[in-house]
């Protein structure tokens, strides 16, 4: 049971020891300690700040980014735009050529139609008048004279004349 009591001298021993430990750490080790601590704490911060720093950089970069996608994704939908606007026009302007075209190829048919009409009915009058000279001809008997050939002839064309 002795092992169980306290022993004073070894207890006081034990503290004057511990204190002694205490003094010489302090002194010789708990500096140093704190030192690396305190380093340690300082770059901890360190890097933190410049992982804000970095975070904010970060955080503009991707806004600037955004603000371009969105200025490129708007001149993209004004060029767009502007191709549909100039196409349309484009088209606008073929359309109006080709009528146009159109126009004058009909009217130029119709030119062409009416010229060719009048050169048939010329050529009809002419044979009518061949025609009639030839069966004058016939019932008279004789031959006529230039003057007479052109009375029938005026006469003929006035008669022509008066049934279109």
């Amino acid at each position: 049971m002795e092992l169980l009591t306290p022993n004073t001298g070894l207890m006081f021993w034990t503290v004057v020891t511990f204190l002694v430990l205490l003094l010489v750490l302090r002194k010789t080790a708990w500096g140093p300690l704190l030192r690396v601590l305190d380093e340690r704490e300082q770059r901890i911060r360190e890097s933190l700040e410049k992982a804000e720093i970095a975070q904010k950089q970060a955080d503009e970069a991707i806004s600037k980014q955004e603000e371009l996608l969105a200025k490129a994704r708007e001149e993209a939908q004004e060029i767009i735009a502007r191709s549909k606007n100039m196409a349309e026009a484009l088209k606008g302007d073929i359309v109006s050529k080709a009528r146009a075209e159109a126009d004058n190829l009909l009217d130029r048919a119709k030119r062409e139609i009416a010229l060719e009409r009048e050169k048939a009915v010329d050529e009809l009058r002419r044979l009518a008048v061949d025609l009639s000279i030839t069966a004058t001809k016939k019932v008279i008997g004789k031959a006529l004279t230039e003057k007479d050939h052109e009375k029938i002839v005026s006469e003929s064309l006035q008669e022509m004349g008066d049934l279109n």
